[in-house]
């Protein structure tokens, strides 16, 4: 066996238990961890099947169907079962045939959890609901549109949950639409977040969502302003709640009035983190990611996901990827607290001809940059409680950022 810092190398030509036996090759796997991958080959004439057990118990099994495989928290390659990963593990030969000069040559990559850039969508439907489509093809489409995380949130049930993808390319987190005559909130991160959905009073909206919350739930209020009935918010904000979607599918008048109720509580010194949904329904001809939301998570699983929305660690745009904004290394991150007078940098990659950033604090708009180029630099100051950032193609928006804080 040789080793390095982020991999592990073995060569085995010695089989003691000849053909119908196991050959197991031990490796330790620290809690820094992000993924694992195993890639594997054998010499011709042999046949060599691939699993991998963690602390005595198998999590997965591929015979000799696949050179490569990847394990991680909440994805893994058909076959394996996500989960925790730190801990013993053995990659486990099993000897079916042995060819003349057996040999099999085994590579286990450890892929430390780092921050990373990733987008997805938070609001969509499917037929558990009524989305007008199989949770299958939700996810097909989400992928297919470059998004890295698809949550599903149909009204008032959990069964969309239980279906998950054989695809470790993309992320589903498990979700729910609580569904009220007073307003409707995002539940994220578990499978059945409320005992019971049934909301009877504008007051028990709270309730359920401080179960949730209890339960480790992310809650999200959705489309506070929507024009209808029950769309619109009338549950209160004095209630348990994580983040605020201000952009529901297409730009509208209700969006308007969540970015100007944003702002107010902003400069009333809340600090409150957004959110961006499609809020996708097949009658409603939306499209996945459309606005999406693009994260800074420390790792690529459902609790790094979460914990960036809670954080604020999110920009809403209006595509998956199409425009963005980071801070230059070194520079804070959206939602950061920092001292006031420290020094900003945001790169914008992907502007069109026409758009305009705007900086935003809490004595409103301070200025307005013309960008050049596809690719823009804004360099500031924050002198003030917090500075965020819009991108703006005449009345339409692109992109919103969430605010970084002066302390």
């Amino acid at each position: 066996m040789t080793h390095s810092n982020d991999h592990l190398t073995f060569s085995v030509s010695d089989f003691p238990g000849g053909e119908k036996s196991f050959v197991e090759l031990p490796f330790e796997v620290s809690a820094d961890v992000d993924r694992i991958e195993v890639s594997y080959g054998f010499s011709s004439g042999s046949v060599i099947d691939l699993g991998l057990a963690r602390q005595g118990r198998m999590r997965g099994w591929s015979g000799s169907e696949r050179g490569h495989v990847t394990v991680a928290a909440d994805v893994a390659t058909p076959g394996y079962q996500p989960g925790a990963l730190s801990g013993r593990w053995h990659v486990v030969l099993g000897i079916v045939k042995l060819g003349p000069e057996a040999r099999v040559n085994v590579t286990v990559r450890l892929i430390a959890r780092q921050r990373r850039w990733l987008t997805g969508e938070l609001h969509s439907h499917t037929e558990h609901s009524d989305g007008g489509v199989t949770v299958l093809d939700a996810i097909y489409r989400a992928r297919q549109g470059g998004l890295d995380f698809v949550a599903i949130t149909d009204h008032n049930t959990v069964t969309q949950n239980t279906i998950r993808p054989d695809d470790p390319g993309i992320l589903v987190l498990p979700a729910m639409e609580l569904t009220t005559f007073w307003g409707h909130t995002n539940f994220f991160g578990l499978v059945e977040p409320v005992a019971d959905w049934r909301c009877r009073a504008p007051e028990e909206v709270g309730d359920k969502m401080r179960e949730a919350r209890d339960n480790g739930a992310t809650v999200v209020i959705n489309h506070p302003f929507q024009r209808s009935a029950g769309g619109k918010w009338q549950a209160g904000f004095d209630v348990p709640f994580d983040a605020l979607e201000i952009w529901n599918g297409t730009w509208a008048a209700h969006n308007v009035d969540a970015l100007a109720f944003w702002q107010d509580q902003l400069v009333a010194g809340r600090r409150l983190p957004i959110t961006g949904g499609s809020d996708f329904h097949l009658k409603n001809r939306r499209r996945h990611g459309r606005p999406s939301n693009r994260l800074a998570a420390d790792g690529r699983s459902i609790a790094a996901i979460l914990a960036a929305v809670r954080a604020g660690h999110n920009v809403v745009g209006f595509a998956a990827d199409d425009l963005t904004a980071e801070p230059l290394p070194g520079a804070p991150l959206f939602g950061d607290d920092v001292a006031v007078g420290s020094p900003i940098a945001i790169v914008f990659d992907g502007l069109s001809g026409g758009d305009e950033v705007r900086l935003v604090t809490e004595t409103g708009l301070i200025a307005v940059e013309q960008p050049q180029a596809d690719r823009h630099i804004c360099e500031c100051r924050l002198d003030g409680r917090f500075l965020r950032f819009e991108v703006w193609h005449g009345g339409e928006p692109k992109l919103f950022t969430n605010p970084i804080y002066g302390r």
